[in-house]
């Protein structure tokens, strides 16, 4: 049982239903199938352990590899929750999308 919830925003969301449409469009049911069974290994690796992570530019950001995909989380330690924000693929330039949109909110 993980240590942590791991909770999803509406953002998050649509971007993972975006990915998984774009997948089973152009690749296939398969390629859906390991992204999400590739996002469940997520969800269990950072409810277990959500500090092991990259942090964005000194930001409360982490991030972990989902596929070809930047998963996005913040991290309540006393809350004991994990929350995943945005999924951006790994081409874009993920981080300064992700700054811009701190600095906005």
């Amino acid at each position: 049982m993980p240590s942590f919830v791991v909770e999803t925003t509406k953002p998050f969301d649509d971007d993972l239903g975006a990915a998984a449409s774009w997948r089973l469009a152009n690749v296939g049911p398969s390629s859906v199938d390991r992204l999400l069974d590739a996002y469940d290994a997520l969800v269990a690796a950072i409810g277990e352990f959500p500090l092991m992570a990259g942090s964005v530019e000194g930001t409360p950001y982490r991030w972990r590899a989902l596929e070809r995909y930047a998963a996005v989380y913040v991290v309540d330690e006393d809350a004991r929750t994990v929350t995943l924000m945005r999924l951006f693929h790994m081409s874009a330039d993920w981080r300064a999308r992700l700054l811009a949109g701190a600095a906005e909110g």
